[in-house]
């Protein structure tokens, strides 16, 4: 039987994916799900208006993941989803949360940044939004360093965010994110068979951040590998259908902004969230 030679082909459009999810959003009562989960890409839309960036909600396309939303850009704009917008998610959710005390209110979000190709053919096409950029950004969002920045602060620190080396190294090192590289501390973070290096950015530090860092060191012997230990529930990217028209179109404040996630969430709450 003859061997299928491959043949070379041109590489995806490179796509800025920036992913948030709720700490903590499986163990509030079901009754609350749906209205977070609608609450989630109006609090996203929310902090761009804040932070003098609304175009980018515009111009982005996304989706609901259940407990979190994603959005895909340009990654021209791969700076400004750093710095401003962080800062800008971080006191958003602090007025949110004055405004809605109580189970429902209290929302902290972990937030990943991602870079390079994704698929994106413009024909509304099943697998449009996937590869390993897309895969990346989920699962370092998954990963442990960046949970447990929230697990070690105060409720004041609504944010914890973590990027990939790519972002750190084409927005922050370069200068365009205008923030300092000491701003952001690298980890190696491992959920399932995806390993890497990452860098966590965390707007407003308090609590035992402020006495431990962001980084503690366990004894040796005492590791153990996330993906038994914690068991992450996000799967795999989605197939992604866009819906009706070009690559950056999305209705404001609508959770599927105008595309279609397949059968299955990109995440999806965890036990432990």
């Amino acid at each position: 039987m003859p061997v299928e030679t491959q043949q070379p082909t041109e590489l995806p459009p490179y796509r800025a994916i920036l992913v948030v999810d709720v700490k903590d959003f499986s163990g509030r009562k079901s009754r609350y799900h749906e209205k977070i989960t609608r609450e989630i890409p109006l609090i996203m839309e929310n902090a761009f208006v804040r932070c003098g960036h609304a175009e980018l909600w515009r111009e982005g396309i996304g989706g609901t993941t259940g407990d979190g939303y994603f959005r895909i850009l340009d990654p021209i704009y791969l700076p400004y989803l750093l710095n401003p917008f962080l800062g800008a998610l971080q006191d958003e959710l602090v007025e949110q949360n004055s405004m809605a005390p109580g189970e429902y209110g209290n929302l902290r979000m972990r937030v990943s940044l991602s870079v390079g190709p994704v698929t994106d053919s413009g024909e509304d096409l099943l697998g449009d939004g996937n590869g390993a950029t897309r895969i990346e950004a989920h699962r370092i969002l998954d990963s442990h360093p960046v949970r447990d920045i929230l697990d070690r602060s105060a409720d004041v620190t609504r944010v914890a965010a973590i990027v990939s080396p790519r972002v750190y190294e084409d927005a922050v090192l370069s200068g365009y994110a205008a923030e300092e590289a000491g701003e952001y501390v690298e980890v190696e973070t491992q959920v399932k068979t995806f390993q890497g290096r990452a860098y966590l950015r965390v707007p407003k530090p308090s609590g035992r951040l402020l006495r431990e860092g962001f980084v503690v060191r366990k004894p040796e012997g005492t590791e153990v590998e996330e993906n038994e230990s914690r068991a992450p529930a996000t799967v795999d990217a989605p197939s992604i259908q866009f819906h009706g028209s070009s690559k950056y179109q999305s209705g404001a404040g609508v959770v599927h902004g105008g595309m279609h996630i397949g059968d299955s969430y990109a995440g999806g709450p965890d036990d432990d969230r």
